[in-house]
């Protein structure tokens, strides 16, 4: 007799790095309760949900008063999902609102989103301690969460490992490209200038033990299509189709292949990565091209 066979739920084939961390920058001098923010049946606006303070001395009466320093726990209704929320002041955070406003990614900020910043209070910042084995509920979760903060404490939305900052509006994309997950919601584009060219390359696949991806050698005018096919390209790994050594990517008469990259140690210490390599012929801005044809965008 044939023993049971038992299907397996499917999943993406990764799941979520312990260094995936986001934060909401309060210029809220007072929190929302962590009622309003998750709660099991929405209640005005809120994420369904659980949350709670832990801690052994909270009573049921603190779920309905402003956030305040310390741990909480803020869950799914299936509890597949569980989040540690830490709130902390901006300077336990070394967290430093000028400083920012002087580095290069304030450049092009919205006078909104610098405003913001400068007026930071305090941070809530989230860590998974368990998530769903399908891993986008759990992002959405998480997003859910991120905003729903961010609106109620006039914050803004920081994603330390994108190196990105976003308003409430603009933490989760209006029109998904997928409906499972969006690679924009997750993933960002770099550049950099190098003595061989531009440096393009993805921040936030790390988040779910992946490897960044990277093209190198490109020109100033390759950026707007690099950041298009590096985006492409990380939404084909998120829905499941995982990249390997090997694997070729782009355009048919121009295919870039992966192969193990991240030699600059300086970048890349102790991330994967995967570097998008272009036919001997060609240069990687002749691929990104030939691509950027067959695709309609040129």
């Amino acid at each position: 007799m044939r023993p049971w066979q038992f299907s397996k739920p499917k999943n993406p084939g990764f799941g979520i790095s312990g260094g995936f961390y986001m934060s909401v920058l309060s210029s809220a001098s007072v929190l929302p309760s962590i009622l309003e923010v998750v709660n099991p049946q929405g209640q005005g606006g809120a994420v369904v949900g659980f949350g709670a303070p832990l801690s052994s001395s909270a009573s049921k009466e603190s779920l309905s008063l402003p956030l305040e320093r310390g741990a909480y726990a803020v869950a799914t209704k299936d509890r597949k999902t569980v989040l540690k929320m830490l709130v902390l002041s901006k300077e336990e955070a070394g967290f430093d609102p000028e400083a920012f406003a002087r580095s290069a990614m304030a450049r092009d900020a919205s006078p909104e989103l610098l405003s913001r910043i400068r007026g930071t209070w305090s941070l809530a910042q989230f860590t998974f301690e368990a998530h769903d084995a399908m891993v986008y509920p759990a992002l959405d979760f998480l997003l859910g969460i991120l905003q729903r903060i961010s609106v109620l404490a006039e914050g803004v939305v920081a994603d330390p490992i994108c190196q990105r900052y976003r308003l409430p509006e603009e933490t989760i994309q209006p029109v998904r490209v997928d409906p499972r997950v969006d690679a924009r919601d997750h993933v960002t584009v770099k550049f950099r200038q190098r003595p061989e060219g531009i440096h393009a390359y993805t921040l936030g696949m790390q988040k779910f033990g992946l490897p960044e991806f990277e093209i190198t050698g490109l020109f100033p005018l390759d950026q707007d299509l690099a950041a298009r096919f590096l985006i492409v390209l990380t939404q084909s790994v998120l829905i499941g189709a995982l990249a390997k050594p090997g694997e070729r990517y782009g355009s048919p008469k121009a295919l870039l292949q992966v192969s193990e990259g991240g030699f600059d140690r300086g970048l890349w210490e102790g991330i994967p990565v995967y570097e998008l390599l272009p036919p001997t012929s060609m240069t990687a801005s002749d691929a990104l091209k030939q691509w950027a044809v067959d695709s309609g965008l040129l």
